[in-house]
């Protein structure tokens, strides 16, 4: 009896129990920094992902006493660790409080620019901050004892060069004399000078200035071919009053002067245009009577990929795929992670087209809901590879060689609230979602993996494969099909070997981050080249 009185008891205890809540059981508020700006700030980037604020300050900005002007946090947190000022000399560890704790960084960076500028220089000075020694290379026509320095600036702003000390010689004397400066200033520099520098009311510091030459030979330096056109650059050893670029077709007997060359110290820089795609020539540099071995190049052939207009599509199952069937694959979607629960994200489009006719489709894609994780709808160029955990696995880039220098197309959008996101991005749920379409030139060595359940993506800020890229962001809603031309941004002058481009409904899609029902539509993209 006393065994029976005991479970009644227990049962009811627990019973009890779960009416009151448990009290640890805290609901998760992330706590995010929304806006944050500092005096003297040149940049402010926030990565609410790695909880990162990262600040650019301007050159005279004092890094240990940096004015807060404004830190707006998310609903809820609160943060002790950030006060009016802040000593940006090291990263600052700032804690946000909601029910959780989360840690922030706050770093600074205060690029200081740094130059000299002499007449007739070969190549750019070279500057060593632990010695503060310049150095600046001259061409062996130019006489060291008249070298004229047109600008220099070697400290941060708003310092100022007062001063330089130096040997100067004449027939049958070696002299030191200091002169005052202002520039463009012609010193004698065949021995080494000293500049000082004012930068402070009473602070002096001095650097110390050296002239070589350098042999200079008529050459062609550098040849940066695109479809229609070539930049050319060479160097040569006169006044310049003669220089020219020549070119011509391979197996042409008579050289062309390039038009609107420009001369600049010992260099020259000339645009080819009216050239033939996909056409090997050869060009050099005339110096009057000398001229330089001739340099060879091939323009690059006009590459358009196939279905940029997104006219072909095929069914299988459930699962739209954008490219005819037993046709030659570009393009891809995550359809296949999707379509078993909510269908296709990505179709064709048949009845809202940008430009009408017989057959013509263009690309549809809604973001929605797919049971356990939102889903953007996208196309991308590459394939679908496998589904990873909650996430997919897709192998991103066409192989390609082409160097277009802007893709143009139709977009329509509609944008809708955010409606669901990722921890590092729940200060966005209720703002109006952002699609986007982007385009970048690579030379990897291999397609990119992008993997959603690891976070595995494409960094096309610091990606030093990246060659160009270009990002066209829909904001709002849009009233129908709008025209683009998305500039490609060159960042060096190799061949590029992937083309990767890519749209989707929801920018943030990757991180289940967009607004369930925001929808993006694509039509008739084309490479342009010049």
């Amino acid at each position: 009896m006393v065994k029976r009185w005991i479970q009644i008891g227990l049962a009811g205890f627990l019973a009890v129990s779960c009416v009151f809540p448990n009290d640890l059981d805290y609901p998760r508020v992330v706590g995010n920094i929304l806006t944050f700006d500092v005096e003297d700030a040149k940049e402010v980037n926030i990565n609410p992902t790695t909880r990162e604020v990262s600040i650019v300050l301007q050159e005279w900005a004092d890094m240990s006493h940096v004015k807060v002007n404004e830190c707006k946090l998310s609903e809820m947190a609160t943060c002790t660790d950030i006060g009016e000022y802040l000593d940006l000399t090291k990263p600052v560890k700032a804690v946000l409080h909601t029910y959780q704790d989360y840690e922030w960084t706050i770093t600074a960076t205060q690029p200081i620019e740094r130059y000299v500028y002499c007449t007739g220089q070969v190549q750019e000075a070279r500057l060593n901050l632990e010695t503060r020694s310049v150095f600046v290379y001259l061409p062996e026509s130019q006489p060291l004892s008249e070298v004229t320095i047109e600008d220099m600036k070697l400290e941060a702003e708003p310092s100022r060069i007062v001063s330089t000390t130096g040997y100067e010689t004449d027939v049958q004397h070696l002299t030191l004399s200091t002169r005052a400066v202002s520039f463009p200033i012609t010193l004698d520099c065949v021995m080494e000078r000293s500049f000082y520098v004012e930068v402070g009311e009473s602070e002096v510091v001095e650097w110390h200035f050296k002239a070589l030459q350098l042999r200079v030979d008529t050459s062609v330096s550098e040849v940066d071919p695109h479809c229609y056109s070539a930049r050319v650059r060479g160097v040569f050893a006169s006044d310049g009053s003669q220089v020219t670029v020549e070119y011509r077709k391979v197996g042409d007997e008579n050289w062309i002067p390039a038009v609107g060359a420009t001369v600049s110290g010992v260099g020259i820089t000339a645009n080819l245009t009216g050239l033939t795609p996909g056409t090997a020539y050869e060009c050099r540099v005339r110096d009057g009577e000398e001229v330089s071995a001739p340099k060879s190049f091939t323009t690059a052939e006009a590459i358009q990929p196939d279905n940029l207009d997104f006219d072909d599509w095929h069914a299988n199952g459930k699962v739209w795929n954008p490219w005819k069937e037993g046709g030659v694959q570009v393009w891809d979607s995550a359809n296949k992670a999707t379509a078993s629960f909510t269908g296709s994200a990505t179709t064709p489009e048949e009845n809202f087209v940008a430009v009408s006719g017989a057959g013509k489709k263009a690309c549809r894609m809604e973001s929605s809901y797919a049971v356990v994780k939102f889903a953007a709808g996208s196309v991308f160029v590459g394939q679908f590879v496998k589904l990873q955990g909650m996430g997919a696995e897709l192998a991103w880039g066409l192989p390609f060689t082409g160097k277009p220098v802007s893709m143009k197309g139709y977009a329509a959008y509609k944008s809708t609230p955010v409606t669901d996101a990722d921890d590092s991005h729940a200060s966005l749920m209720g703002q109006p979602d952002n699609g986007h379409i982007l385009v970048a030139l690579t030379d990897w060595d291999d397609q990119f993996h992008v993997v959603s359940s690891t976070s595995t993506y494409v960094d096309f800020d610091k990606d030093p494969a990246i060659i160009a890229y270009g990002r066209y962001n829909l904001t709002e809603s849009t009233d129908g099909y709008v025209s683009f031309d998305l500039p490609l941004e060159y960042r060096n002058s190799r061949t590029p070997k992937y083309l990767v481009i890519v749209a989707s409904s929801s920018s943030l899609g990757d991180y289940f981050t967009g607004g369930r029902g925001s929808t993006l539509w694509v039509d008739e993209f084309e490479l342009v080249y010049d």
